[in-house]
């Protein structure tokens, strides 16, 4: 599967902090090999944390709700940071052994291309802030449910451009609206994140795995 080739002015930038090599920017091809659910579930988790961290939103709110995003994520491994604030996985060891283990550089890196694939999204319109709002509205109302979210990404998608990768464009404008959402009220980010999280588990875990068995 090609990169995402689309980079914003700072996009070196980004690739410092998440200290990924230039020369590591293609995904190569996959495996056939699938992986067990634990590794797709927080090979997931990492690549939407990573993607938020990439967001260019300075609200102390944001980010401490990102903070807290990071700090629930403890049930198949710990997410933690580094003395340089950057994300780490700490592995839990069970009765069998450690948990299968989730390629760190990786998952950053996508989720770093899908950041700038989302930057090149609100740039073009294609994240309307009507549909930000109305996903605001629905968690204020307590409606939000994985349906609706699945019809705010549907909406978001109307004017793609023709030969665009369906799936990673809507990986992209999954993670997209919900930094629009966390960054228009940042109390609603981690609710958000949720529900996103879980639509992406459930129609996305190929293009996850895809993603995250690269060679």
């Amino acid at each position: 599967m090609a990169a995402l080739t689309d980079e914003r002015d700072d996009s070196a930038d980004r690739a410092l902090c998440l200290h990924v090599g230039a020369g590591n920017s293609d995904l190569g091809h996959a495996h056939t090999t699938t992986p067990p659910t634990s590794l797709l579930m927080m090979s997931a988790e990492l690549i939407f944390v990573s993607f938020l961290e990439c967001q260019r939103i300075d609200d102390p709110d944001f980010k401490s709700e990102l903070q807290s995003i990071v700090q629930s994520l403890n049930k198949d491994g710990d997410l933690e940071t580094d003395s340089h604030g950057r994300l780490s996985f700490r592995y839990l060891e069970t009765d069998g052994g450690s948990q299968p283990e989730v390629d760190e550089d990786l998952c950053r890196r996508i989720g770093a291309q899908l950041a700038q694939m989302g930057d090149r999204f609100e740039q073009e319109g294609t994240i309307k802030a009507e549909v930000v709002e109305c996903l605001v509205n629905d968690i204020l109302n307590n409606s939000l449910t994985e349906d609706r979210f699945a019809d705010a990404v549907k909406r978001s998608m109307d004017n793609l451009p023709p030969g665009m990768d369906m799936e990673k464009a809507t990986l992209a404008i999954a993670m997209s609206l919900t930094s629009k959402v966390g960054s228009n009220v940042p109390n609603l980010l981690h609710s958000c994140y949720s529900t996103a999280l879980t639509f992406i588990r459930r129609n996305y875990r190929s293009c996850i795995d895809q993603l995250t068995t690269q060679g």
